[in-house]
């Protein structure tokens, strides 16, 4: 309305160059900010250095908006841009051409184009009024066509949640549900532990079998239904019991097969109870103990069940190897209690990585011998010492520095801060200007 009575009296001025703008003279609009300007003027404005863009590629800047555009205006058109040259009307807007504006309406929701007379600034609000649904879809309301804002009603959502199990607590609301914030409890594949987790989450996935591993004995009943299943809680149906008779198809020891002891004469076994046959050989099993020098293995016949302790001795060195020790151990535990508590007294002479100090250490088994003590030498400035781990070579220069000026004695030469320390007054080559206490220069 205010572009409409400035353009009509003729007070509206071009901002190029600042002259009033005539209703007969040839005019172009910005479709950003709306802004009328001399159809001469702008063009000139175009081709200035002054009206480039940062990007070069950009085009040229709007005067009033700084909206780039890559075309330079080279006609006269109506504010609609359907007629060219358009001839004034007293009774019309000036440099309009008196019919329907037809341009589509900046709000992005409204289908209808604008339905008033060609006219200049921006098209008014689509006066039509449609019906919107709420974010939720459950309520209608008319409303003004390109109305932005969305509708919410007073309604529960409703929509089903991630998990695909719950519904949608909040009232009608933007945007995508919040995830399921219920817990449920899993159990796991043995059936001895639970835990909660979020209904929806990855956590919550079972095969059918459980949902997740506790990590203990699982200890279910074998098909057999004597035994117990002796894995670590697992996701799978258990394992045959291991004592079946068509599944052992050797002694105990696993030297000879049953089939061959069946026709010695021994018993065939029926059920999973029933005990294994001996061959009557010795076991022969490797045992835990022993070294790689010599495997140690059981010297008991053909059995069922764990070997007995070894009673072999087995030669046991101190870690730095000076030292050597013959125990009688009783399995490998022992052994490796034994191996790793077994120290000698013999203290290493080599130096420190310092080569100041030497290691001292009780059966050292160190390579690189680092020296932990503090260096103390005093540094370049003679003031302070070394603070570094003992080293070789020489100490670094001192850190620290003052941020006095220094002066020469005289007081003419100045060495500015920061100063190292350890700095020496710098030499002055003036006359020396302090007073004695006579009155002689």
């Amino acid at each position: 309305g205010s572009l409409i009575e400035q353009l009509t009296t003729e007070k509206y001025e071009c901002m190029v160059c600042c002259e009033v703008v005539r209703i007969v003279a040839p005019v172009w609009s910005c479709q950003n900010c709306y802004h009328v300007f001399h159809l001469n003027c702008i063009k000139k404005w175009a081709r200035s250095p002054a009206s480039q863009a940062e990007d070069s590629n950009s085009g040229w800047r709007c005067p009033a908006c700084q909206n780039a555009s890559v075309q330079v205006p080279k006609t006269y058109t109506c504010f609609c841009g359907k007629v060219h040259n358009p001839e004034w009307n007293r009774n019309e807007i000036p440099h309009s051409c008196g019919e329907l504006c037809g341009k589509k309406r900046q709000c992005l929701d409204c289908p209808h184009l604008c339905n008033i007379l060609c006219h200049p600034g921006p098209c008014p609000s689509c006066p039509a009024f449609v019906t919107k649904t709420c974010e939720c879809g459950q309520t209608s309301h008319s409303v003004r066509c390109g109305q932005s804002t969305k509708i919410h009603c007073s309604n529960v959502c409703g929509n089903t949640l991630n998990c695909g199990k719950h519904s949608c607590t909040q009232v009608c609301h933007a945007g995508k549900c919040s995830p399921c914030q219920l817990t449920v409890q899993q159990v796991c594949y043995c059936g001895s532990n639970f835990k909660e987790v979020l209904c929806g989450s990855k956590e919550e996935f079972s095969d059918g079998f459980g949902s997740f591993s506790c990590q203990n004995i699982c200890g279910k009943k074998l098909n057999c239904g004597r035994h117990n299943c002796k894995q670590v809680c697992h996701p799978q149906p258990c394992q045959l019991c291991p004592r079946l008779p068509q599944v052992v198809y050797r002694c105990p020891c696993g030297q000879t097969p049953l089939s061959k002891l069946l026709e010695l004469g021994c018993v065939e076994r029926k059920i999973c109870t029933d005990p294994i046959p001996s061959c009557g050989k010795t076991c022969g099993k490797p045992l835990p103990c022993g070294s790689y020098e010599f495997i140690h293995t059981c010297e008991s016949l053909c059995h069922e069940g764990d070997c007995r302790p070894c009673s072999h001795t087995s030669n046991i060195y101190c870690r730095c190897g000076f030292k050597k020790k013959v125990r009688l151990l009783g399995g490998f535990f022992l052994f490796l209690i034994a191996t790793i508590t077994f120290m000698c007294d013999k203290r290493c002479n080599k130096k420190r990585s310092c080569g100041r100090h030497k290691c001292n250490e009780v059966c050292c088994v160190d390579t690189e011998h680092k020296c932990s003590l503090v260096c103390g030498r005093k540094l370049n400035c003679g003031l302070h010492r070394c603070e570094e781990p003992c080293h070789r070579g020489s100490c670094q220069t001192c850190w620290q520095t003052s941020f006095d000026e220094l002066t020469c004695y005289c007081g003419e030469s100045v060495i500015y801060p920061p100063v190292p320390c350890g700095t020496q007054p710098p030499e002055c080559k003036n006359t020396c200007t302090r007073p004695h206490d006579c009155d002689h220069p």
